[in-house]
């Protein structure tokens, strides 16, 4: 029974793959187009071009659980309703961006710069308003930083990648774009167990049993509870970076 359950599992992930491509694909040739004739003004399209992807991807995560290929469980799930604030979360598996978008129907996610070339991606990505992670520096932050103040929800792994380890190594653009907008961070961990779809691991590769994914959002982070306004900006985002760090790993929080 364990080995007719892994084939299954192992067909099912192939089906879910092949269903995710004919989807963005179907989002890119049916709805870009549609939303682009609206003669609506660019945030309202803005908008219906993010709740579209939502709706698309909470059904497609509904499908792998019905599939019987993970589990998803959220503790705090409101939380990621507030505006103006950065989401940062870690970063384990191929599936966390999929699971967060899945409930945040309105955010600014910056985006891995493959999905902005991606010819079923990018075109939805683009409508969406979403930041491709490949533009300069502080073009990138300021775009960010932007957002937030203006109200948005904006999402980012400050690993930059999928963990690679278990130690997480976050890079500086998260906690750059935070003091750039003065916004609070929220955190949020993420852990699959057992694992799968880790960085370099192919897709055929399947865990001996359902993965359960477990997504907890942790408190805010207000800045000048972590940051000394005095100190110079990069010793401002070195601190921040470093409290992250800790946040996310489970050391304090």
């Amino acid at each position: 029974m364990k080995q007719l359950n892994w084939c299954w599992r192992l067909l099912a992930t192939a089906f879910s793959f092949v269903l995710f491509a004919l989807g963005a694909l179907l989002l890119a040739i049916l709805l870009a187009p549609l939303i682009r004739l609206l003669p609506w003004p660019e945030q309202r399209r803005r908008q219906l071009a993010r709740r579209s992807i939502q709706r698309w991807v909470r059904f497609y995560v509904w499908i792998m659980c019905a599939l019987g290929l993970l589990t998803v469980e959220f503790e705090g799930e409101a939380a990621l309703s507030q505006s103006g604030v950065l989401v940062v979360a870690n970063h384990p598996t191929l599936l966390d961006a999929i699971l967060l978008m899945a409930v945040m129907p309105n955010a600014t996610f910056i985006m891995k710069a493959a999905m902005a070339r991606n010819p079923f991606t990018c075109w939805i990505v683009s409508l969406a308003g979403y930041i491709p992670n490949d533009e300069v520096g502080v073009e990138l932050v300021e775009k960010a930083a932007a957002a937030l103040r203006s109200g948005e929800t904006l999402m980012i792994f400050p690993e930059g990648t999928r963990t690679d380890g278990d130690e997480l190594k976050l890079k500086r653009g998260a906690a750059n774009i935070a003091l750039a907008a003065a916004c609070p961070l929220l955190p949020v961990v993420i852990d699959c167990q057992p694992m799968t779809l880790r960085k370099g691991e192919p897709w055929y590769h399947i865990p001996p049993a359902k993965p359960h994914f477990s997504l907890r959002v942790l408190p805010l982070i207000a800045l000048d509870e972590v940051v000394d306004k005095s100190q110079p900006p990069g010793l401002q985002a070195r601190t921040l970076t470093a409290a992250l760090r800790d946040v996310l790993q489970g050391r304090q929080g």
